[in-house]
């Protein structure tokens, strides 16, 4: 005779909402195609890439947690470094 398992809990999922801020960056010139795509690569295809700074509407459920994995994502690609973060 098989047992049976009572179902584990569903994760609770946290509502998210899209955040709409700008992280300052220098070293790596983001607006050669290279750069470009390894900004893709790196998962920022929530972004616009301007001189000298990324755009984002980044999904998630604190612009907190947005911010800092933008960041995570922009720090994976060389050369890029953080200066700032900016809210619109």
């Amino acid at each position: 005779m098989s047992s049976v398992r009572a179902p584990e809990h569903p994760a609770v999922e946290q509502a998210t909402s899209v955040h709409h801020f700008e992280i300052e960056t220098e070293g790596a010139d983001l607006l050669e195609w290279e750069t470009i795509d390894t900004l893709y690569e790196a998962g920022c295809t929530d972004a616009t890439v301007r001189h000298g700074s990324v755009e984002f509407d980044r999904e998630a459920p604190t612009l907190v947690e947005a911010i800092e994995s933008a960041i995570n994502d922009l720090e994976t690609v060389p050369g890029v470094r953080v200066k700032g973060v900016r809210r619109h």
